[in-house]
């Protein structure tokens, strides 16, 4: 039986309605990691590395070469030279990863290997410079809107195991599902889960008793979101919740610079348009503006069969 939720806007009742059956989390069974060889690829190798040593699970190395960009030697012997750059580049706990170098356009590369091996993470780097916007750029862009799979962006340099989670939710049920797999995934991080309205003209209409009467009812609201979720004991016990007025890309950021958080988590179904237009639409948008690593959670392959784009 779903919880009557105040303040949920009846599409987003309907779709927890829809995720009583949602699979539970779990660990991916393998990584990928994308690699365009330029020195922004370096963090997303380590932080690849370093999760699939924390996770115990193999890890894929996939670089896309563009095709008639093999030079004067043939393709198989440029795509072997890559191969072995790649291979030397490997950090020594991933010395055993599996290297993958096909010629075609990046996403498409990296999907078709991640299809192939079972991958259920990919992991790659963030391009903000110019040069890496017409390269990587696009390629996270592409796979952040359309991937199957869950896709983590490194910005930062590893420095151990993600310390501080923050969870970004709309109240829907990919929200919660994120916040569900990220709990799953980073256990004895500190969580704070964030709901963000952007309320037009608030403070021309709102005035302090109905203030009173919202901040009471959003409490209420995200402490039943929270409560419906697959947490641990010790985890719920430790959740933060907070509730900010804006932007969800620009709260969230906000949130993630005060807290220091290793890592922003944005849960994603592949639902239909319409859906999108009206719950949210922000997730590119996130990825871009969070100071941090950004984790895109998609949901099993039998849920997002619903819908055919993502925000």
């Amino acid at each position: 039986m779903v919880k009557s939720i105040p303040g949920l806007l009846p599409c987003q009742l309907e779709a927890t309605r829809m995720s009583d059956a949602r699979p539970a989390p779990a660990r991916p069974n393998s990584i990928l990691m994308a690699t365009d060889l330029s020195a922004r690829s370096d963090r997303a190798l380590d932080r690849a590395a370093q999760l699939s040593a924390q996770w115990q699970v193999p890890l894929h190395v996939v670089h896309a070469a563009k095709p008639g960009m093999v030079g004067a030697w043939s393709a198989a012997e440029t795509l072997a030279s890559i191969r072995e750059r790649i291979r030397r580049d490997l950090p020594a706990d991933a010395a055993d990863a599996k290297v993958h170098v096909e010629e075609g356009e990046p996403a498409g590369v990296v999907l078709d290997v991640a299809a192939r091996e079972g991958c259920e993470l990919v992991v790659l780097g963030d391009a903000n410079e110019a040069t890496g916007r017409r390269l990587l750029g696009s390629t996270v862009e592409t796979l952040v809107r359309s991937a199957p799979m869950s896709v983590l962006v490194v910005k930062r340099r590893p420095r151990g195991g993600y310390r501080r989670v923050l969870v970004g939710t709309d109240l829907t049920p990919e929200s919660r599902y994120g916040l569900e797999t990220a709990a799953t995934l980073f256990p004895d991080a500190a969580f704070t889960l964030l709901h963000a309205l952007d309320i037009p003209y608030e403070s021309l209409w709102l005035d302090p008793a109905r203030r009173d009467d919202l901040a009471r009812m959003e409490t209420a609201t995200i402490e039943a979101f929270a409560a419906d979720a697959r947490l641990s004991a010790d985890l719920r016990r430790r959740l933060r919740l907070q509730v900010e007025h804006g932007h969800p890309e620009a709260m969230l950021r906000k949130q993630s610079l005060e807290d220091d958080s290793d890592l922003t988590v944005i849960g994603a179904f592949r639902r239909g348009l319409a859906f999108h237009l009206l719950v949210g639409g922000t997730t590119r948008r996130i990825v871009q503006v969070a100071p941090g690593d950004v984790l895109v959670v998609r949901a099993a392959a039998q849920d997002a069969a619903a819908g055919t784009e993502e925000s």
